[in-house]
């Protein structure tokens, strides 16, 4: 029998609204460390992709 919670484990609350912030299994701690981490990667790409082409 599956679970019914298990796909719930994500989901938040805010201003009477329910939505999933993202997904269970992620490797950060926090949103904000994500978040900086993909604009640190973006900005390497967007530099690779103007020295080197």
């Amino acid at each position: 029998m599956i679970d019914q919670h298990s796909q719930d484990i994500d989901l938040q609350e805010e201003a009477g609204a329910k939505f999933h912030r993202g997904s269970a299994l992620s490797i950060f701690a926090s949103d904000r460390r994500e978040d900086f981490v993909a604009l640190i990667l973006a900005l390497l790409i967007a530099l690779g992709v103007y020295f080197f082409s």
